[in-house]
């Protein structure tokens, strides 16, 4: 336990969220280690039998393989849901690797080893896109930017395993690695099902997810050329999407060139012997994936905060294009995975990451449309126009070493030239976020790293000239990211008519920038949060100032719940617990919210904030309640208060708020596990209580709890199907009884029946949004609630291959 800490801190996750991360590298690591030791072997017997020369044909045939592959797929998912369809996938893979040994066994001819390796890359594309779908029903688009990375990297730990295991077996032959793919796929299918019924499910937190969500409700109804078409269209509308398509086609172009260069090399350093080449491949893949977790654990960070993501995308194609030139000056097998080595690493450690990132500058509707162009157009286009160029040099010209590594300069040279494109466009759509209001302090520092002079000069037009939103906004940037020219414009901010900027002058500044005078002119500022920013600086002096411990104890007994929340602000900065805590009773809701976010400033290191805190978990004010429960969901306490904890997320659960809903739910998976028994007493409920406490039991991943609401939800919808149909008859029976007495008791009886029936659904509909709020649910469930009777049709029809068929 003491270690969870640390271990999340080392891997840049909440403590709240480890044990999901883990539970899912842990399957990770076992589905890279299984898929990557076949693609040893695979790759191997296809270059040794085959010969790297079948590599342009092989391009194309698995382009246009893997696209009906895709799609069939999809229809699967649709029908048997993201979990079940992984399961099979892998069962298959599981079923198949055997049966290709035994194809080895009978043959390995070129057309076999060709056709075998076919096969396994399709497996390896499509298991690799279930994993990932798989794991975004589990992480919200927030919790994904730092969990995925971890994940990514579990995956690399898996291909590390796989070069040791090729080398091992490969001294007694290749072929029985692929035993290794069978047994790790059908571990793995074992695996998914455990993590499917532990893992917490969230709730959307951002309206990306919302607009993803929606995307795959669109794409559903529209069929997947439609949904093409539609995406081409944003190629006009924005230069951004189209210098990043073209980027991405370039990069991808580049790559299989470079692979093909590094076949021909490999298998001449081998002199054609599998068992060689074969412990070549896994050693240079072993090695590539080392120098990935190097770079991404210890490299990509610095990089991307020092640099930004300006700089980060043009690490890729440099490198690239001096592996290129390095092997055309001498080709030998240490250039050759100079070339492979980096080139890989670099593209999975620093070049994914910053990609990732880079998306930002883009609305967040543009999204899925990139996606969707990336994943059906450039990629298998990047094959195809990869695969006939080869062909062509093959035929016209002789695709050597020296040939293909002057083709290789020249598209590293295109590469680097739509990354400059690219990197142009992506400053001039952060600096257009910023006066739109429309990016965050953290990735406008990773977008653009250290600032040159005239991006410092316009961040200072910004603070002069901007809006009241963005003169703020820019004032922290230029103090986050240029703190020698935010200590020289101090007496300028000081100046400022804005007291939000007054305030981030005193804040951000450096000790020395702020001398005593202008502390002392700061004290009669006539907004309480300069006064207190005022205080914070100079206690920050050396030696600290006299003044700023009367100064924040005046703003504290100050009748002015403004001036006190700003003592309270204060109170995080010099470590004054005693006033947050006194601020979490405070009879003001600006002043308890205030506290509450102190507490977060202090990594709840706030021992008697306990019993207060838990207080505000149950606060009038939903505002003050929201911001309670999101602490609640890292943060739980310890002895006495931990039932009184319990009790207030299950009352939380019983808020007729969503928000507050949501949250008391992951802070009981993540906190307080033993508060989810305490929510099955709320099935029995009549009001909206039983369909929250409905979704939060089937998001909790508690299998024992699942199987307890499946049940309740099995004998309810049936009892509800009941209701309606004889609310059906009481209907009739009503209408036949004209308007005495007896047909007033009979409209009576239909509306508790209607309710009743009404409630069911509600807790079906509850629990099919914790199943699959991922993949669009919110808009059936829309659809379902209609008022027009197509949208309900279509609702409907859309609900019944959602499945699971208990529902």
């Amino acid at each position: 336990m003491t270690a969870a800490p640390l271990l999340a801190r080392f891997l840049h996750v909440r403590r709240s969220e480890l044990d999901r991360t883990l539970q899912v590298a842990g399957f990770a690591i076992l589905l890279g280690w299984a898929m990557y030791t076949a693609f040893n072997a695979t790759q191997a017997i296809f270059l040794n039998k085959a010969g790297p020369h079948a590599y342009p044909l092989f391009f194309v045939v698995l382009a246009l393989a893997v696209w009906p592959m895709v799609a069939l797929q999809g229809v699967l998912t649709r029908r048997l849901g993201v979990g079940r369809a992984l399961r099979l996938t892998l069962v298959l893979n599981a079923v198949i690797a055997p049966i290709l040994y035994i194809v080895y066994f009978i043959s390995e001819a070129p057309s076999v080893a060709f056709s075998v390796y076919v096969i396994y890359s399709i497996a390896f594309e499509l298991v690799m896109l279930n994993f990932w779908s798989f794991v975004s029903q589990h992480f919200n688009l927030l919790e994904g930017k730092r969990i995925f990375p971890v994940i990514a990297a579990g995956l690399s730990i898996g291909y590390i395993l796989a070069g040791f295991t090729t080398t091992l077996v490969a001294l007694y032959a290749t072929e029985p690695l692929l035993f290794v793919w069978a047994f790790g796929a059908a571990a793995a299918a074992l695996m998914a099902e455990w993590v499917e019924r532990r893992l917490f499910r969230p709730s959307f937190v951002d309206d990306a997810d919302e607009l993803f969500a929606h995307e795959q409700v669109v794409r559903h109804r529209q069929g997947a050329m439609r949904v093409v078409r539609g995406a081409i269209q944003y190629l006009t509308s924005s230069r951004l999407v189209l210098a990043l398509v073209l980027l991405a086609l370039v990069m991808q172009v580049t790559s299989r060139v470079g692979d093909y260069l590094v076949a021909l090399i490999f298998v001449g350093a081998t002199h054609n012997n599998l068992q060689g080449l074969t412990i070549l491949i896994g050693n240079a893949w072993l090695a590539s994936y080392v120098v990935q977790l190097v770079i991404s654990l210890f490299i990509t960070p610095w990089v991307l905060d020092k640099l930004g993501v300006k700089n980060a995308i043009m690490a890729l194609p440099i490198f690239t294009l001096i592996g290129f030139v390095a092997v055309a000056v001498n080709p030998v097998l240490a250039t050759s995975l100079f070339l492979f080595i980096v080139r890989n690493g670099l593209q999975t450690g620093l070049d994914d990451p910053a990609e990732s990132v880079l998306g930002g500058a883009l609305p967040v509707q543009v999204g899925p449309k990139l996606k969707v162009l990336l994943d059906n157009v450039v990629l298998p286009g990047a094959a195809v126009i990869t695969g006939v160029g080869l062909l062509l040099v093959q035929q016209f010209v002789s695709a050597t070493v020296q040939v293909l590594a002057v083709i290789g300069i020249v598209l590293a040279v295109l590469f680097i030239a739509a990354a400059l494109r690219v990197r142009s466009l992506y400053v001039d759509a952060i600096y257009e976020r910023l006066r739109t209001h429309a990016v965050s302090l953290n990735d406008f520092q990773r977008a653009l790293g250290r600032p040159t002079p005239a991006q410092i000069d316009e961040l200072r037009g910004f603070v002069r000239t901007g809006d009241d939103r963005a003169r703020p906004f820019a004032a922290a940037a230029l103090g986050r990211l240029a703190p020698e020219a935010f200590a020289a414009m101090v007496p300028e901010l000081l100046a400022s008519p804005d007291a939000s900027v007054r305030k981030l002058a005193l804040q951000l500044a450096p000790p020395k920038a702020v001398t005593n005078l202008q502390l002392q002119a700061a004290v009669k500022d006539p907004d309480g949060w300069v006064v207190a920013a005022a205080a914070v600086a100079g206690a920050a002096h050396d030696p600290p100032w006299d003044e700023s411990g009367p100064l924040l104890q005046q703003l504290w007994e100050s009748s002015d719940p403004n001036r006190r929340a700003a003592a309270v602000w204060a109170a995080a900065f010099t470590g004054d617990r005693g006033t947050v805590v006194a601020g979490m009773t405070d009879r003001e809701a600006v002043v308890r919210l205030e506290a509450i976010r102190s507490f977060a400033k202090m990594k709840a290191d706030v021992p008697e904030a306990a019993g207060p805190l838990v207080a505000c978990l149950l606060d009038d004010n939903m505002e003050v309640r929201r911001e309670a429960l999101h602490q609640a969901v890292r943060w739980a306490p310890t002895g006495d208060e931990r039932p009184a904890f319990a009790d207030a997320l299950v009352a939380s659960l019983a808020s007729g708020d969503r928000e507050v809903r949501r949250l008391a739910s992951e802070a009981m998976a993540a906190q307080a596990p033993e508060a989810l028994v305490l929510t099955l007493p709320l099935l029995e409920s009549r009001e909206h209580a039983a369909a929250a406490a409905v979704e939060a039991l089937i998001r909790s991943g508690r299998p024992d709890l699942f199987r307890r609401v499946k049940a309740h939800l099995e004998h309810h919808l049936d009892e509800g199907v009941k209701s309606a149909r004889m609310s059906t008859h009481a209907a009739a029976s009503s209408r036949m009884r004209g308007d005495g007495d007896e047909a007033a008791a009979y409209a009576f009886l239909r509306i508790a029946l209607d309710d009743f029936a009404g409630h069911a659904t509600d807790s079906g509909l509850g629990a099919m949004r914790a199943l699959h709020g991922k993949r669009g649910f919110a808009t059936v469930e829309r659809g379902v609630l209609s008022t027009e009777p197509q949208a309900r049709a279509e609702g409907l029809e859309t609900l019944l291959n959602f499945g699971p068929g208990w529902l």
